[in-house]
């Protein structure tokens, strides 16, 4: 084929990109071709492992248009030819010669002389044809001759495998190139034995060397995604990752993932992870062929996995040590393995093929094999134990104490799953009774973070088949807080006694467990208060042996002060002493209330401190209770610091949290806090409607409000919600039985449920002001005996507001002090706006500029309905003239719903803007959903008026009025 073209970028014959990450490489061999036609001749040698490409390369190569005259002639060594002889050649010359009229060719042959024909001849297949100088000499006189008319490139492709006379005599024409327009081109694979190794070695020691790299990430992407249409960048990764830029194992991979049946553009990494492919096994048993142990050896590497040690991989292989040290070496040479030690495949998707290839039987036997090696040579635990779930049911003496380490092990790293996969498979070994009941408690136990109900189901299986009170003990400490979460306090209090009665005195420390485990589902419940508070009176009382226990008992304790009012500084310290060497039972309760407890101290530097400690625990735990609980406390801080759009946030997060944990979240108290906080916020946010459909949603018989802890606080979050809606008489119903409730529970501390604040603006508003103060006084007295800025700062806002006059108005200057000391900025913000309402009829500059910095700390905060207020006021103020808020969002949006509505606009979907914006997909339908009742508009209607700026005819704002939250 003769190619004389004359454009000069490359191009295949298919007229597209010629191989994707090899445009270099094609560059420098074109050049190379280039070169030789103007007199430089060339002999290249390309080479690389398996798979690299090459083929693909010399078939880009020999389909380019050069710019010059060019006359190609490939072939391609095959194991099953390499006996006939000059085959290599005798495919060269036809395609040299197929260009040429029948009368050029014949003379052609009779220069070259007999020799030559009789090699070539095509009429006479049984006639010997030997590798002779002769016939050397007459096949050159033919090469030259043929250049003489145009360049010339020969390609052979795997040459390694190419009969020995045509190598012969490619060595003989390569030493006789000069002044010959010719390209030699020959390539061969990593690890291969030359069939004819002298004259290769020849040709290859003087040739210029030119070796394939893997394809870069970016190739890879975009052959997958010129394979799919699109991939997500995960699996793109993937994809890199199991084939390392290996151009015939990504192609596999695409073949394979395309024949899944899975959607391609709704594949994910770990699909990619987990494929195989018969094409590449196949392959790879061809090149084991020669050398038999390498394939036993590859299988052994393959069942054991990457880090596999030399001497157990040869003991899995059946092979002597000298045997496996060859057979490793020409693994290494195919680029099969790495050369180096451990052992392991210098491909995933490679040692998935191969792993997939061995017959399930002896795949099992294999597995069970490999972890009695791994047992005898003192592996760990869970690498022993990996073998065993992959074994089948095999069983042995040793296998259960494995699996039981190898459990715990998963469990200290937060992989609680994986812990319970190795228990189920322990539970099928033979073990004692008393070792059974052990191994149920821990899987039920790891089974509560990620599959609640099993859990319990498991634990109280444990219970019942405990063999002694001790252990009947440890799985009721399990099982009682478990059963708390399912809203089954009465079976849970009965085993927390029946246990404490069945151990006795025997475990002092145990003892102390169970009696908090019991005190959690009496505490929860109103009529069984004073229960649970004679039992935390007798927790309070024991020196106790164990350290970590000593510092859950002063959490306790803590807690309580915190619930009373008194000794803020015990709070703090005990909090940081109680996180110390916590894991992740830290998240069980009452230790976690330890946070809410610390949030409300306004400890700024101890609260980042033990809120970062709370994180990593609850990060390495993968328990999706302990991520909620964190998420819960930071939003609690955020409450606490004015930050309503960063509460809305973290809140919503832990609801999702709750929900993924797979209970119903009803009957959940810690999910049922959540929410009733978050409705809180969103009522201070100006969206009560809003708070109405979360409170549905997520709490039960909220209509009666049922005697339980949670709802105590539900009671207070309905007085504000009524309140901000005018309904005084309706808030001061729902606000006094919450302080009648609160009583029972010794909340008295206004920073932890400030409902006397609350009532005491309700009944202002309906005149009652004897009460009013009266509450407003007593909020006070309780709020200087905890002491922070925020909370003394808030009372003394609520009794300036009830008192009114001159005493009034110089207690809330003191107010304001105080809180701009706090945290608290949308305190601040109430109380500077209530200043500049009651000095409106001045209407100086100083008032005004008062209103401003309450509007502007109000707007910062997400405080809508105060942000409204402050707006009208200071229209009244400036005699009719609105002024515009500061810092606000355009079309009357909050900032966080214009980020969420603008990446709308711009086509994201909901869980896109989720991932940027680092927040739940329901966190972002929340604000979306607001943005439409605001702007009067559907999804479609974003982005005409988000992109081009122009106001809605008839935008639907919702003009809520709503108190400030304290």
């Amino acid at each position: 084929m003769s190619h004389t073209g004359s454009r000069t970028a490359p191009e295949s014959r298919h007229g597209a990109s010629p191989l994707a990450g090899r445009e270099a490489e094609l560059r420098v061999l074109r050049d190379t071709v280039v070169a030789s036609a103007v007199g430089h001749p060339s002999l290249v040698h390309l080479t690389g492992e398996s798979g690299i490409g090459k083929t693909s390369l010399i078939h880009a190569l020999t389909g380019t248009r050069f710019g010059v005259p060019v006359l190609v002639g490939s072939a391609c060594g095959a194991p099953l030819e390499r006996d006939f002889s000059f085959g290599v050649v005798r495919r060269l010359f036809a395609d040299l010669l197929a260009k040429t009229d029948e009368p050029t060719r014949l003379a052609l042959l009779e220069l070259a002389g007999p020799p030559a024909r009789l090699v070539l001849d095509e009429a006479s297949p049984d006639i010997r044809r030997t590798s002779t100088y002769t016939t050397h000499h007459a096949l050159f006189r033919l090469i030259a001759k043929l250049a003489e008319r145009s360049a010339l490139l020969l390609a052979v492709d795997d040459a390694h495998a190419a009969d020995a006379p045509s190598m012969r005599f490619l060595a003989y024409a390569a030493q006789r190139l000069a002044d010959h327009p010719v390209t030699v081109l020959l390539s061969t694979t990593d690890g291969e034995r030359p069939y004819a190794e002298a004259p290769l070695l020849a040709l290859t020691g003087q040739a210029r060397e030119v070796r394939l790299a893997p394809l870069s990430g970016e190739a890879v992407a975009a052959v997958v995604h010129r394979s799919t249409g699109h991939a997500d960048t995960e699996v793109v990764a993937a994809c890199t990752e199991v084939t390392r830029g290996n151009p015939f194992l990504l192609t596999e991979l695409l073949r394979v993932l395309k024949q899944s049946g899975t959607p391609l553009d709704a594949l994910g990494a770990v699909e990619v992870r987990r494929l195989g492919s018969p094409a590449v096994a196949a392959r790879l048993r061809a090149r084991f062929r020669a050398c038999p142990d390498t394939e036993a050896l590859a299988h052994a590497v393959a069942v054991l996995g990457d880090g596999a040690e030399f001497d157990i991989a040869a003991d899995l292989a059946g092979l002597e040590h000298v045997q496996a040290a060859r057979a490793l070496d020409t693994l290494a040479a195919m680029s099969v393995v790495p050369n180096s030690h451990p052992l392991g495949f210098t491909h995933s998707f490679v040692r998935t093929t191969v792993l997939d290839s061995i017959p399930v039987g002896a795949r099992l036997t294999a597995h069970g094999r490999a972890a009695h090696l791994l047992h005898a040579a003192h592996a760990p635990s869970e690498q022993v134990a990996a073998h065993l779930l992959r074994s089948g049911s095999s069983t042995a003496p040793w296998a259960c104490e494995e699996l039981r380490s190898a459990a715990k092990l998963a469990a200290g790293r937060g992989a609680p799953d994986i812990a319970a996969t190795y228990l189920r498979h322990a539970l099928k070994q033979p073990s004692a009774p008393c070792e059974r009941s052990a191994m149920l408690c821990d899987l039920g136990t790891a089974e509560l973070s990620y599959a609640p109900h099993d859990g319990i189901r498991h634990l109280r299986t444990a219970l019942d088949t405990a063999a002694d009170a001790r252990q009947a003990a440890q799985a009721a400490l399990k099982l009682v807080p478990a059963l708390c979460m399912v809203s089954a306090h009465d079976e849970a209090s009965q085993i927390a006694d029946t246990a404490i009665a069945d151990l006795g005195d025997e475990d002092p420390d145990l003892t102390w467990r169970l009696e908090a485990a019991a005190m959690m589902p009496e505490f929860l419940r109103l009529p069984t208060v004073p229960t649970a508070l004679g039992r935390m009176e007798r927790m309070e009382r024991p020196v106790l042996g164990d350290l970590a226990l000593r510092r859950a008992q002063q959490g306790m304790v803590a807690t309580m002060a915190a619930w009373r009012g008194v000794e803020r500084e015990k709070v703090v310290r005990c909090t940081r002493e109680a996180i110390l060497s916590a894991d992740h039972n830290f998240f069980r309760p009452p230790s976690y209330y330890t946070l809410f407890a610390l949030a409300r101290t306004d400890a700024s530097a101890a609260i980042d401190e033990v809120f970062a400690v709370g994180d990593r625990i609850a990060e390495g735990s993968g328990w999706p209770r302990a991520m909620a609980i964190m998420a819960m406390a930071h939003g609690l801080k955020a409450v606490h610091e004015g930050d309503l759009h960063e509460a809305t946030r973290r809140f919503a997060t832990a609801l999702a949290s709750f929900e993924d944990y797979g209970l119903d979240i009803r009957g959940d108290h810690c999910a049922v806090t959540c929410a009733i906080w978050f409705a809180d916020v969103l009522v201070s946010r100006g969206l009560p409607d809003r708070a109405r459909e979360l409170l549905a949603h997520h709490l039960r018989g909220a209509d009666d409000v049922p005697e339980m802890l949670e709802y105590t606080a539900l009671l207070c979050t309905r007085g504000r919600l009524l309140l901000a809606e005018g309904d005084a008489r309706g808030a001061v119903d729902a606000l006094e039985e919450c302080g009648r409730r609160a009583a029972a529970w010794q909340m008295r501390n206004p920073a932890i449920l400030p409902w006397r604040s609350l009532a005491a603006a309700a009944h202002t508003a309906l005149g009652q002001r004897e009460r009013a103060r009266e509450l407003a006084e007593q909020d006070l007295a309780l709020a200087l005996t905890w002491g922070t800025d925020r909370v003394v700062g808030v009372a003394q806002h609520t009794l300036a507001t009830v008192l009114g006059n001159d005493k009034g108005q110089e207690l809330l200057t003191t107010a304001i002090a105080r809180l701009a000391a706090s945290p608290h900025r949308l305190g601040h913000a109430t109380a500077l706006l209530d200043l500049a309402a009651l000095q409106a009829h001045s209407a100086g500059d100083e008032t005004r500029a008062t209103a401003e910095k309450a509007i502007a700390l109000a707007s910062a905060c997400g405080a809508e309905p105060l942000v409204r207020r402050g707006e009208q006021l200071l229209a009244q103020i400036g005699g009719g003239r609105r002024r515009s808020r500061r810092g606000s969002a355009p079309l009357g949006l909050t900032p966080q719903e214009h980020q969420i509505a603008l990446a709308a606009a711009g086509g994201a979907t909901n869980r896109q803007i989720a991932r940027d914006l680092c927040v739940t997909v329901r966190n972002v339908e929340f604000h979306l959903s607001s943005a439409y009742r605001k702007l009067g508009v559907k999804r479609q209607g974003l982005s005409p008026l988000l992109l081009t700026g122009s106001a809605p005819k008839s935008p639907d704002a919702p003009q809520v009025a709503g108190a400030g939250s304290h």
